[in-house]
């Protein structure tokens, strides 16, 4: 399981590698003061995320010298790419390079991330915080340096603390209700069809608080897992780990949303079977 969605390979050209175009040390994670949001500055971003770093490593090695100064992207499908990632210091904010992670939030010109975007940049501060060891303030470009990066919509958010990750609130205390016999919540297999690559559903259960189910993974097309969760940002962990063509449950307590939702997101495409076996009294 990567702390990416795409790693620098799926875009990396062999005589562009980062690797080959750097002389920034490795990355102090106990020296990091600020996670910095930056953005294009472009009108209208390309789509093809692969095509656009691809060609601002070009542009950034062919007349500066050196990589492209990002730690991660995330573009408009809220989709996060491994720049200079966790290897590497930025080459992006002028005197703070080795006191910073930098996000390049790939958004047409002034726009505000959309709320793919803000999931994933979420996802990506509470991992660096992680690494950090401490709960670092996000920022955006503007206040480090003389720019209007990362634009007036994605300041805003910044501003509004909008990248904060979300938590769960805390459960209260409850007593545990089986639920005889168990109930079948969800079955892919009858009417929605297999889960796609990375795809995420919302499952209602018709209970509060929280429930005991059993995930099953069936007919998986490649290795991947299956997190569930109540609600908020997708949490950085697995219920459910399978190889392909596994067939493969698990069990877990799952706090549940307040329409009486849990979510489902699969890594890699496979059928889903949720089983509530008990709930919170």
């Amino acid at each position: 399981m990567s702390w990416v969605d795409r790693q620098r390979s799926a875009w990396e050209e062999s005589e562009y590698r980062i690797a080959d175009h750097t002389t920034s040390r490795e990355m102090d994670w106990s020296r990091v003061q600020n996670i910095v949001i930056h953005y294009t500055g472009a009108q209208t971003v390309n789509r093809d995320t692969a095509k656009l770093l691809q060609d601002s490593q070009r542009y950034y090695v062919n007349n500066r010298g050196y990589s492209l100064g990002y730690s991660v992207a995330v573009d408009q499908d809220g989709v996060s790419w491994e720049i200079r990632g966790t290897d590497f210091i930025p080459a992006a904010n002028k005197n703070y390079n080795g006191v910073t992670w930098v996000i390049q939030v790939l958004v047409d010109w002034q726009d505000g991330c959309n709320r793919k975007m803000v999931e994933t940049v979420r996802d990506l501060v509470w991992f660096a915080r992680r690494k950090i060891g401490r709960d670092v303030p996000v920022i955006g470009h503007r206040d480090i340096g003389s720019t209007r990066c990362p634009g007036d919509g994605v300041y805003i958010q910044v501003q509004n603390k909008v990248f904060e990750p979300q938590t769960q609130n805390p459960l209260k205390e409850f007593k545990m209700q089986l639920v005889n016999p168990p109930v079948r919540a969800y079955d892919s297999r009858k009417g929605d069809g297999s889960f796609a690559d990375e795809e995420t559903r919302s499952v209602q259960t018709g209970y509060q608080g929280a429930v005991f189910v059993n995930v099953t993974v069936v007919g998986a097309n490649g290795d991947g897992f299956v997190t569930v969760w109540g609600d908020g940002a997708r949490p950085d962990v697995s219920n459910v780990n399978y190889a392909a063509g596994d067939t493969i449950a698990n069990s877990a307590w799952v706090p549940v949303a307040n329409d009486g939702t849990i979510q489902v997101y699969c890594y890699r495409g496979c059928d889903i079977l949720v089983d509530v076996q008990a709930c919170s009294k």
